[in-house]
């Protein structure tokens, strides 16, 4: 039996953010400490995790620029499946428009979404 084929890695956003990057580098180490990706959990689920974590330490959706850099490169150094830069802003887009669209997938924080629909759902 072969081993499964692993994703190719995506190219890190080209443009850095002097101003917000220790904000944004700050913020996803914190959230990776509280919110580690699982090792055999699904891209998916890992990265709404991690976005969920940050959320939890910012209290927003409005991250600092730069955010997405230190997220890819979290997951790249730590082998987990990683996302593109799109795709990425598209899971935060997503998450903060229906955080309870997430709730099926195995690895997720469901009392951190549930209270992110509350939360989010009163504020537009």
């Amino acid at each position: 039996m072969s081993e499964p084929e692993t994703r190719p890695i995506p190219p890190l956003p080209a443009h850095r953010y002097y101003k917000t990057q220790e904000l944004a580098d700050a913020l996803v180490a914190e959230a990776l400490d509280d919110f580690p990706p699982l090792p055999n959990s699904t891209m998916r689920a890992n990265t709404v995790r991690l976005l969920a974590g940050m959320y939890y330490v910012h209290g927003s959706m409005a991250f600092p620029r730069g955010w997405v850099t230190p997220a890819m490169q979290a997951f790249i150094e730590r082998g987990i499946d990683c996302p593109n830069a799109r795709c990425w802003r598209s899971y935060r887009s997503d998450l903060k428009d229906n955080p309870g669209q997430f709730l099926n997938n195995p690895g997720v924080p469901t009392d951190l979404l549930r209270q992110m629909e509350l939360d989010l759902m009163g504020a537009t």
